[in-house]
């Protein structure tokens, strides 16, 4: 079984300007863990995740410890996140992205998600995004596969 088999087509990308308050109600809406950012040709520039975005949002250790209104007064991050969601995703995106060929086994995929510790692989032909496949997608793809062999 290879990985278009199983991918999905339907793609939420945004440019790398596109600001952060703009992507958390993008991923909420479609129901993501990350978003795909891609330049003008639909070409991968990066990935930016939930847990990206929380990283970037909430403060660090070392913010609470310098800061420790933000532990007595949260709403004293009101200022910190005003400025936060201003920042384009491309200053926090991850920009060396594992990717798959469509042509790809999709064991292989799986493989490649465990060896990089994520959930999803961008799907990548000739330079151009095509689609997504999560290990979700594998999961039941091979379930499907192997409940039909079952059966007969």
């Amino acid at each position: 079984m290879k990985v278009y088999e199983l991918m999905g087509p339907k793609l939420v990308t945004v440019s790398p300007k596109t600001p952060l308050r703009e992507i958390l109600p993008l991923m909420l809406r479609h129901h993501l863990n990350d978003i795909l950012i891609v330049d003008g040709e639909q070409r991968l520039a990066g990935i930016v995740t939930y847990s990206d975005l929380c990283r970037k949002l909430l403060p660090s250790e070392g913010e609470l410890m310098e800061h420790e209104e933000y532990i007595m007064t949260p709403q004293s991050m009101e200022d910190r996140i005003r400025d936060i969601v201003s920042v384009p995703v491309d200053q926090i995106m991850t920009r060396n992205v594992t990717t798959v060929s469509p042509d790809l086994e999709v064991l292989q995929a799986g493989a490649t998600m465990l060896a990089h510790r994520v959930k999803q692989l961008p799907v990548v032909q000739d330079d151009t995004v095509i689609g997504i496949i999560s290990h979700t997608d594998i999961g039941w793809g091979l379930m499907m596969l192997y409940a039909e062999c079952m059966k007969g």
